[in-house]
């Protein structure tokens, strides 16, 4: 054992703290702020409004002129973060990122379809990490080739929309190291054409994307005996469909399908609601997303990039992707009287809680190991990370969804007792302000190949 080892371990006895099991600290007073800043009155003002432009079919008039159809929800949405901007001081970047969509099934001809887009640029020049929040605007009715029939979307996906908007009127009045992008995208009901067009740009780009979170039904339907007050459920994929022959082999050695970036950044959202909003719960699914179903967080993923998607614990099909009507005395329809402001507010404090921690706290380390020896305990080492001021280590069972131990250390090498066969581990970096990033899981270190023997002569 050398001395440097020695010296750390020493280091980690002496410091190691005991964190809570599965919430993150809640003293953190700006996000407490950040979180007393939503408003369910403005939610609500926002979903009456969305519904208001009729139709918000991407197939309908995008001209904007008439007030009616998805060209005057565009502007419209524009406009507020247009607004966001000058409460700010002019720091929000806003812009309308235009493409042309090709023919395809939902797509009878070319059409133009535009993402709305605000940048909160990150005060760090060195700090390129981005942290995207999303909803779609554009809506639907039964027939999704009819662009003139009524399709309120109130919940899908006005909600979506309205937290979106929000996070930005609350975000843009602080100040972050990175950069927080809010996206509302055209083009979901038509087949993820908006948020593809995105993330294809982003990755063309090359941008640092660490985390996309996507709100997609979070109205919180209020029909009886199944209403959402409390219930938030984070879908997350494990595994990519896009990880080849050599990553599926670590993963069956090592069982990491339940770690991947994604799952992290699910797990990450629902310990800080538990720490702030004690009353209501972010469920964890280890889903891509619903069966036969899909959202524009699957178009972050299949560009390489961690994204997750929010969505009601309890959906109504009744009021989803329906026209307007009565039929045998039951109302069909998104109607905004079927959502509930309060619940989509408590949503958008989880998001503008996982943005902030995110985008205040230090990047997550880029490389961690376990020392290459069998022992009964798990010896680890990790790369230091700029503005880190500690690190810690997080601990779960292998079977347990969620991190249930933090353990608080200086340095960045350490020995634990508990043995690596038995739980999982990550490392996570924690900045001046205590907020912590996502865990990196440590893994073998790189195969270094001997110097081959002098040859005999």
């Amino acid at each position: 054992m050398t001395r440097r080892w020695l010296f750390g371990l020493i280091t980690f006895a002496l410091t190691v703290g005991l964190a809570s099991a599965q919430s993150l600290d809640s003293g953190n007073a700006e996000l407490r702020a950040i979180a007393r800043g939503i408003s369910a009155a403005r939610i609500r003002a926002d979903i009456h409004h969305l519904v208001g432009f009729g139709t918000r079919s991407s197939l309908s008039d995008p001209s904007g002129a008439n007030g009616r159809g998805v060209g005057a929800a565009r502007d419209w949405i524009a406009a507020q973060f247009r607004a966001d901007r000058r409460a700010d001081g002019g720091r929000l970047q806003v812009r309308l990122d235009a493409f042309t969509q090709p023919p395809g099934p939902r797509v009878p001809q070319a059409t133009t379809m535009s993402d709305v887009i605000a940048v909160l640029p990150g005060t760090d020049p060195n700090d390129h990490r981005i942290f995207v929040v999303g909803g779609h605007y554009d809506s639907r009715a039964s027939n999704i080739l009819d662009p003139t029939v009524a399709a309120p979307g109130a919940n899908d996906d006005g909600s979506g929309t309205s937290v979106v908007l929000e996070c930005a009127r609350v975000l843009s009045q602080y100040r972050f190291p990175a950069t927080i992008e809010f996206i509302a995208f055209e083009g979901e009901e038509q087949g993820l054409d908006g948020s593809r067009h995105a993330a294809q740009e982003a990755k063309q780009a090359g941008q640092e994307i660490v985390a996309m979170l996507n709100n997609d039904i979070v109205g919180g339907d209020n029909t009886p005996g199944h209403a959402n007050t409390d219930r938030l459920r984070v879908f997350s994929e494990g595994v990519s469909p896009a990880i080849d022959a050599a990553g599926l082999r670590r993963l069956a050695a090592t069982g990491g399908e339940d770690d991947s970036p994604s799952r992290e950044i699910a797990r990450f959202a629902s310990a800080l609601a538990a720490s702030y909003l004690p009353d209501f719960h972010v469920v964890l699914e280890y889903r891509r997303d619903r069966y036969l179903r899909g959202g524009d967080h699957i178009s972050f993923n299949d560009a390489g990039y961690p994204a997750v998607r929010f969505t009601d614990f309890f959906e109504n099909y009744n009021h989803q992707h329906q026209t307007v009507r009565v039929a045998n005395g039951v109302q069909y329809g998104d109607l905004p009287q079927f959502t509930t402001p309060s619940y989509t507010a408590d949503v958008a404090r989880v998001n503008a809680l996982a943005l902030a921690a995110l985008a205040l706290a230090p990047p997550a380390p880029a490389h961690a190991y376990f020392l290459p020896r069998l022992e009964t305990g798990t010896s680890l080492r990790w790369d230091a990370v700029p503005g880190a001021v500690a690190y810690r280590i997080l601990l779960r069972p292998t079977a347990a969804p969620q991190w249930t131990e933090r353990r608080t250390v200086h340095g960045t090498q350490a020995h634990l007792d508990e043995s690596k066969d038995n739980y999982f581990i990550g490392i996570a970096a924690v900045g001046a302000g205590g907020l912590e990033s996502p865990p990196t899981l440590p893994s073998l270190p790189p195969f270094r190949r001997r110097p081959a023997a002098p040859a005999a002569h």
